[in-house]
């Protein structure tokens, strides 16, 4: 199984674990590991595109590791938000944004946001609801994408992912 599965798979579990009281640690590790399904799905999706093939996968891993969280933020704000850049839009051909990619972008900035508060905010408290909902989150963008992955788009967000910043407009 792929790693982002395997996490999602471990989202599910961890804010399910505890029964009667669950530990906050379980619930923020269920939030984190949500946030990260969805990061490795997409960083997968993006590097299978550039390099096929079994032999390429020690360069698959290499890029991988380019991926900045910030850049992936960004990008996925414009598209959460129905405003892609003149540095991205010609690769949309002039095509308004598929739903599910919006959604999808959105998903991303909110299981990022979600994150952070799980990895550095001690004082906050998640409770299971909000910790189910924010997997579900990460489910329905798994299911999204399976739904997008071949279109301009997809390969427009991807590539908006890891070149963003050296794009020229």
């Amino acid at each position: 199984m792929s790693l982002h599965r395997d996490l999602l798979n471990q989202a599910k579990h961890l804010a399910r674990l505890e029964p009667r009281r669950p530990r906050q640690a379980s619930l923020r590790r269920a939030v984190s590991a949500s946030y990260y399904a969805l990061y490795h799905l997409l960083v997968s999706q993006a590097t299978a595109r550039m390099f096929h093939g079994k032999s390429r996968a020690p360069l698959r891993h290499r890029v991988a590791r380019a991926f900045a969280h910030s850049v992936m933020k960004e990008v996925a704000g414009q598209f959460a938000g129905n405003s892609v850049s003149p540095r991205l839009s010609p690769g949309l051909n002039g095509q308004p944004l598929q739903p599910k990619i919006v959604q999808i972008a959105g998903s991303f900035i909110a299981l990022q946001e979600a994150r952070h508060d799980a990895d550095y905010d001690t004082a906050r408290r998640f409770k299971r609801a909000e910790t189910l909902s924010l997997v579900r989150t990460a489910e329905r963008a798994f299911s999204d994408w399976d739904h997008v992955k071949e279109t301009d788009q997809a390969d427009t967000f991807l590539a908006g992912l890891l070149t963003y910043r050296n794009m020229q407009a």
